[in-house]
């Protein structure tokens, strides 16, 4: 079974990011451990830059990015920096369980999830339920919108 990827960053205080996660839960991702392998690495140094660090974003593969820190790939192509969704998983500590949601899991997902079923940018998933042309319902506690199909 995959593990849960992110929605959302809750929080940013220096190394650590606060996130909320497909599955509901809150969890805290603490950078402060690796900061010594960060300066080690040519890749990872603008990271010990808090003010490039708090840049992050939740971004393709619904994980954490920094659009500011480029590196080019082993076919020349330029990528933002990003870390492995399931390896951030399984080092974050839950901070909070996921809250009681009842999900028609047959006909309800995250705009994110919806996307990746169906091959879609997730910036237009998003676009189509703001203008209506998708059915969704927002999530108050969880701060998510679903798309229901």
């Amino acid at each position: 079974m995959r593990n849960p990827r992110i929605l959302k960053i809750l929080s940013i205080e220096p190394f650590k990011i606060e996130t909320l996660w497909t599955n509901g839960d809150v969890r805290l991702i603490d950078f402060v451990n690796k900061l010594a392998s960060f300066s080690e690495n040519e890749r990872y140094k603008p990271l010990l830059d808090f003010e490039v660090f708090s840049k992050v974003e939740v971004g393709e593969g619904d994980t954490l990015c920094w659009q500011n820190i480029q590196y080019k790939t082993a076919k020349g192509k330029l990528s933002p920096l990003a870390f492995d969704p399931d390896v951030l998983f399984e080092e974050s500590q839950l901070l909070a369980p996921n809250p009681i949601i009842e999900i028609d899991t047959n006909h309800e997902f995250t705009q994110a999830e919806y996307a990746r079923r169906n091959g879609i940018n997730p910036a237009k998933v998003r676009t189509w339920v703001r203008r209506g042309r998708l059915k969704s319902r927002y999530v108050p506690h969880l701060d998510i919108t679903l798309v229901v199909v």
